[in-house]
């Protein structure tokens, strides 16, 4: 059993040479370079897409900045909300998002949300998840 134990602690910690050899032929190729740039432009304009959507659907809420980079946008709620309840109701509307205090180290300084960008297929998917999201916001004001 100590035998076993120890070869899959070797096993798990140290990747296969033939993946290693097949990861190094990737990331060395001119087409890696040319797909980390349209990944690049690509997540810049589905951040700008959503981060637009968001803003005209919701203006009281607060987009914390536009990103550099990165795969997520945080927005700050307005006091009467609380992230919980926006993310529940959300989710009930069909759009998908984190509760951001689960992000937080300590206690967050206001109620936050993280929607992520990334894997939306087509531009249009932010726009109606952010019309989603304000329908949601009006369902919990009406609470």
């Amino acid at each position: 059993m100590r035998r076993l134990r120890g070869m899959r602690l070797v096993d798990d910690f140290f990747v296969a040479r033939p993946l290693q050899e097949a990861a190094v032929e990737l990331l060395s190729t001119p087409a890696w370079d040319r797909h980390l740039r349209a990944l690049a432009t690509a997540l810049r304009e589905r951040a700008t897409t959503l981060a637009t959507a968001l803003g005209r659907e919701l203006p009281d809420w607060t987009l914390t900045r536009q990103p550099a980079g990165g795969l997520h946008l945080w927005l700050r709620l307005p006091a009467h909300l609380t992230d919980i309840a926006v993310a529940d109701t959300a989710r009930l509307h069909g759009v998908s998002l984190n509760a951001g205090h689960r992000y937080f180290p300590t206690d967050a300084p206001a109620a936050h949300l993280r929607l992520g960008f990334a894997a939306a297929a087509d531009p249009a998917e932010l726009t109606e998840a952010a019309r989603r999201l304000a329908t949601a916001a009006r369902t919990l004001r009406r609470r």
